[in-house]
């Protein structure tokens, strides 16, 4: 079995407005509603943990008593992604006992489409690899600039993949992980993937799916009411 951990430390500056855009409507639910039922669904996760914005806190435990009367659990995010897991680890530790062996599905709260097969697939992706992401190969001309205005590099498209969440490790090897760079690097790595790959270790692809998008700017939300519909 595993832990999910839903980051939802973010504030949604590029979305616009006064609300978080993980607390937004989509189809009658706030999108985090729809990204946690989607892991209540799974057989393989027994407890759900959001780490949410710290000014979103209270909000957020008041969706939790409306919409999940069981294993969804509550903590404070970080001061950025990194910081938002440690605590949820933490949590999943004390509070709930699990161990460093165990594995936290680590998902973006503004994805609601992830689906059943991308979550088992994840977990069982550890028995050979000590991370692994979800991901889909790119179908565009990919372009490399370092000053954004400039082709730098065209790379072979075949190659390129877009990085999507889940990504799944065991909980202690995340903080062993993090406690070998800085903390000014540690600002700079967003990203579970490269934290672990810069240790050398193991980060294997899984499929993802061109339905899972992030919700960043508006139009994303038109979108998605398009794919909840279908």
């Amino acid at each position: 079995m595993a832990a999910a951990g839903i980051v939802a430390g973010g504030t949604g500056s590029r979305m616009g407005g006064n609300m978080p855009k993980q607390f937004l409507d989509l189809c009658g639910k706030p999108v985090m509603v729809h990204t946690v039922e989607r892991f209540l669904e799974s057989p393989f996760i027994s407890a759900v943990i959001v780490g949410v914005n710290p000014d979103w806190y209270d909000y957020m435990q008041g969706l939790i008593k409306q919409y999940f009367p069981e294993k969804v659990f509550l903590t404070k995010g970080g001061s950025d992604r990194n910081g938002t897991i440690v605590n949820i680890i933490n949590y999943a530790k004390q509070e709930l006992g699990m161990r460093d062996d165990e594995i936290l599905v680590t998902h973006d709260a503004v994805r609601p489409f992830v689906t059943e097969r991308m979550i088992e697939e994840s977990i069982a992706a550890l028995e050979n690899c000590d991370i692994c992401t979800a991901a889909v190969q790119a179908t565009d001309t990919m372009v490399i600039s370092s000053d954004g205005k400039n082709a730098d590099d065209f790379p072979d498209r075949s190659l390129m993949y877009r990085v999507q969440t889940p990504q799944t490790f065991r909980m202690g090897g995340f903080i062993s992980m993090l406690e070998t760079v800085s903390p000014q690097m540690r600002e700079k790595i967003t990203d579970a993937c490269r934290l672990f790959k810069m240790n050398g270790k193991t980060v294997r692809i899984i499929c993802g799916e061109e339905s899972n998008i992030k919700l960043t700017y508006p139009a994303d939300f038109r979108m998605a009411e398009a794919i909840a519909n279908l």
